[in-house]
C-alpha cells in the first residue's frame, strides 16, 4: 500500500472517530472485507467531509471504478405522448407599449 493511501486511511479514521464511528486501522489496511464493511457503515452519514474522504479512499483502494458508466436503463413500455404543437412564428401576437 502506498503512502498516499495510508494518509487517506488516517484522515478517514480521524473523521470517523469525530462522528463516533472509530475502527481498527491495522485491520482496515490488511483485511479487504473488513474495509468494505467499515466503509459501508461509516459512509451512512450526512457529513460531506466524511463522505468525500470515504469515496476518495474507496477509489484509492480500487473498490469502485470512477470511469465506469452506469448500467443502461430499460426501455419504457409505453411511448410518451407527443408534445402539443408550438405556436406558429408567423402568427401575430400583439405589440407591447
Amino acid at each position: 500500500m502506498d503512502q498516499s493511501t495510508l494518509l487517506k486511511i488516517a484522515r478517514f479514521r480521524t473523521l470517523a472517530a469525530r462522528h463516533g464511528r472509530a475502527f481498527d486501522v491495522v485491520r482496515f489496511a490488511t483485511d479487504r472485507s473488513f474495509a468494505q464493511q467499515t466503509l459501508q457503515q461509516v459512509l451512512d452519514t450526512d457529513n460531506e467531509d466524511l463522505l468525500l474522504a470515504g469515496l476518495s479512499l474507496m477509489d484509492a483502494l480500487q473498490m469502485v471504478s470512477v470511469g465506469q458508466s452506469p448500467p443502461a436503463a430499460p426501455a419504457p413500455a409505453v411511448a410518451p405522448e407527443p408534445a402539443p404543437p408550438s405556436p406558429s412564428k408567423d402568427r401575430y401576437i400583439g405589440r407591447l407599449r
